[in-house]
């Protein structure tokens, strides 16, 4: 198969076709003629319309163009929050109603999917995305419940992985997509999973997660890789950014941050706005980076940032378009079949 082009990203208009790109790549993967032995499960906090019916062709105005759509298009709850930190989920509710609301949610969910909550390895972020890259065996390293009882590692990292088949790998993310990877190794089959932030993405946990599978005796030729859904730069945006220049931060990564433009704040201050790529570049970069083909390897398009697609971003309510709800965060996990 032939292997993937990398996509300049110049503006708005060139984002669309990056994606029917993969779309088109996605219908001939692993997951769409063989199937997988990982059930990739997302919660689903709520949905809404489909990210073709908001603008028929993306205007100078596509950013308002959205806006206007979503205050006309209602977003359909499907289940709650899943989180119990940073005060994520119904605003009327107390921080303890609101840790028993997430509990209450998760149990539902798990016992929808015919998930034992005890089997559950829950990811905790390391957040110094300026370090490498941390990994950790679910098998052997100790364990802690966190408010709603999950267990997680004591350890911090961005890669969790498991040689035992009724352990179920779970993410809480927002915008970050999360890649579930399956393979065998000298050790057996290895369940992954690798969160990637777009400072992670920048700080290449990719090609250090490489290195990692490569450790633990991964065949990549048994390798299947499925990706969540991220942020997609016509609605991830942001404005007035003083704290760096990606440009400069990120030489290696042009292709992630979209319609860089410089500009300067109401203080004065030099700034730049612009658009993060970030599903597209994760997919693109594990398919060049870790040697592998599209067939193996599957990416969930949907735009998380979306205000009317999608999942429930953590920072919904401080945006100024009604979408409805309050600051949410979803799960996503992989399982064995039974």
């Amino acid at each position: 198969m032939k292997s993937y082009e990398y996509t300049e990203a110049d503006g708005f208009e060139s984002q669309p076709e990056r994606y029917r790109k993969i779309d088109e790549l996605n219908k001939l993967s692993f997951l769409m003629t063989e199937g997988s032995s990982l059930q990739v499960i997302q919660s689903l906090h709520s949905v809404g319309a489909s990210r073709e019916v908001l603008t028929p062709k993306y205007s100078d105005n596509y950013q308002q163009d959205v806006i206007a759509e979503a205050q006309k298009i209602s977003r359909h709850i499907l289940a709650g929050n899943m989180s119990p930190l940073n005060n994520y989920g119904p605003g009327e509710l107390t921080t303890a109603g609101r840790i028993e609301d997430a509990a209450e949610n998760l149990n539902k969910f798990f016992h929808l999917n015919d998930i034992d909550p005890a089997d559950v390895r829950l990811l905790q972020p390391e957040r110094d995305y300026s370090t490498p890259l941390t990994f950790i065996n679910v098998d052997t390293e100790p364990l802690a419940p966190d408010d709603t009882g999950l267990l997680r590692p004591d350890l911090a990292g961005d890669m969790l992985y498991t040689y035992n088949p009724d352990i179920v790998l779970a993410a809480r993310p927002a915008d970050c997509p999360i890649a579930f990877v399956s393979a065998e190794t000298p050790n057996g089959e290895l369940t992954a999973l690798l969160h990637l932030a777009t400072l992670g993405t920048g700080h290449n946990y990719i090609l250090q997660s490489k290195k990692v599978l490569d450790t633990l005796g991964v065949d990549w030729d048994t390798a299947r890789v499925q990706i969540t859904p991220g942020a997609h730069s016509e609605t991830y945006r942001f404005q007035d950014f003083t704290q760096y220049d990606p440009r400069e931060k990120f030489p290696e990564f042009k292709t992630m941050f979209v319609d860089v433009e410089d500009t300067v704040t109401d203080k004065g201050e030099p700034a730049v706005n612009y658009g993060i790529d970030l599903a597209a570049e994760v997919y693109e970069r594990i398919v060049k980076q870790w040697g592998i083909d599209e067939y193996q390897v599957f990416l969930d398009t949907t735009d998380t940032t979306s205000p009317t697609v999608g999942y429930s971003s953590h920072g919904r309510t401080d945006k100024e378009y009604e979408i409805g709800g309050d600051d949410t965060r979803d799960i996503v996990l992989a399982k064995r079949p039974n």
